[in-house]
């Protein structure tokens, strides 16, 4: 009777789902707390009923460290030269006033956005701070700048989890056409120097991982980029790049490291962006200040919300949620990013699709990883005052 039970439960269509949401995602360097346990359950049945107003934190947070860039790459706001705020390196104060509030909470913490991280002045404490309190740790960095055999120790002794340096190309020629500025001796000679430092300091982290985005002019350069990363000691993740307009890849050749599916959108619920200036960010995709949820002070006794938890759940971020329940809302609100956004309009379709009796094997996307890259590219926010005449952002001449 036991066996037909239990056989009857891992059967059952929701077994799969339930199990996944109990399973804890496997991050190096993060030590799972009780607390932290329970905020992840929290925070996933949270998500999975579309509440709106939060009892649980964010268990991933993106710091923009800095918003500064040595490298003009064409499809990023930064390297375009397009200017979403200041320029600047996010405070230290702020930075632990922020992570004293959400560490207990934290499983992982990710230091990049649109800048250069390894650029910011305070790096390397920031790390430290983080690894320390128990949070899986990682840097995205393009490396194409001078970095000593003394800088790379201090980088693997923060405790660093992961190390992904962009490295589109095996060959200058083809690196520099979308890393433009950059240089791919400097690049592979840091690579080499962080290696050697983890050697020398007997570290298996920070795991050093090659990420290869592929374009029509450097397909030919995989093979090369494997071998060139399995003598550095680093894996290689080989993903299709995004560009501005239509996809290069219409064949399907390559893949993106992740497609479009209907889902609520996790920087919604489970995951917080701040940036330098001490703006909170709906995600990882907008850059311009206007599009911010709201606002940290950015140094001591400067103007912004008292704590993160105040901004979590304002008005903004609950009507962006709302927009999963239903995609309506003000003037006001319909401004917002999540409103026209493509991960929004897929789960709306989604739900329509199913109250029809389509079957999610059955829906069809009808977006790809380029179009939402797309969006927000396009995007200009409207000032309020703008907004609340019946404006239109004007195309920005590129």
């Amino acid at each position: 009777m036991v066996r037909r039970l239990l056989r009857r439960i891992t059967t059952h269509p929701r077994y799969a789902e339930l199990r996944q949401n109990l399973q804890l995602p496997e991050y190096a360097g993060t030590r799972f707390t009780a607390r932290r346990v329970l905020n992840l359950y929290l925070a996933r049945w949270e998500s999975a009923r579309g509440r709106t107003r939060l009892w649980s934190r964010p268990t991933k947070l993106t710091v923009e460290a800095t918003n500064i860039c040595n490298l003009g790459c064409p499809a990023c706001f930064t390297g375009a030269g397009d200017l979403g705020r200041p320029r600047s390196h996010l405070s230290l104060d702020l930075y632990r006033q922020v992570l004293a509030e959400l560490a207990p909470y934290l499983l992982e913490v990710e230091f990049y956005n649109w800048g250069e991280p390894l650029l910011a002045k305070h790096i390397f404490p920031m790390i430290e701070e983080a690894s320390a309190a128990g949070a899986h740790t990682t840097v995205s960095t393009n490396f194409s700048f001078p970095f000593d055999a003394a800088r790379a120790e201090r980088l693997v002794s923060s405790g660093l989890s992961v190390l992904g340096v962009s490295i589109d190309g095996a060959r200058q020629e083809s690196y520099e056409q979308y890393r433009r500025r950059g240089k791919l001796a400097t690049v592979l000679e840091n690579c080499r120097a962080v290696r050697d430092a983890k050697r020398r300091l007997g570290s298996a982290t920070p795991r050093l991982v090659w990420e290869f985005h592929v374009f029509r002019h450097n397909t030919e350069d995989i093979e090369q980029a494997r071998a060139l990363a399995h003598e550095l000691e680093m894996d290689i993740a080989v993903d299709k790049g995004w560009v501005v307009g239509s996809e290069w890849d219409t064949e399907g050749k390559f893949r993106y490291y992740a497609d479009p599916t209907p889902h609520r959108c996790p920087f919604l619920w489970t995951q917080a962006v701040i940036n330098n200036d001490g703006g909170v960010a709906p995600c990882c995709g907008t850059f311009f200040h206007e599009d911010d949820m709201g606002a940290l002070p950015a140094e001591r006794g400067a103007p912004g919300a008292r704590s993160f938890r105040e901004i979590w759940n304002n008005p903004k971020f609950r009507a962006s949620r709302r927009f999963f329940r239903s995609r309506t809302g003000s003037p006001d609100e319909q401004q917002l990013a999540c409103y026209e956004c493509p991960i929004t309009k897929i789960w709306e379709n989604y739900g329509q699709h199913v109250a029809a009796g389509g079957t999610r094997e059955t829906f069809q996307v009808g977006y790809s990883t380029n179009d939402c890259f797309n969006y927000f590219w396009n995007r200009r926010p409207v000032p309020p005052a703008a907004a609340n005449a019946g404006g239109r952002p004007a195309a920005l001449a590129r």
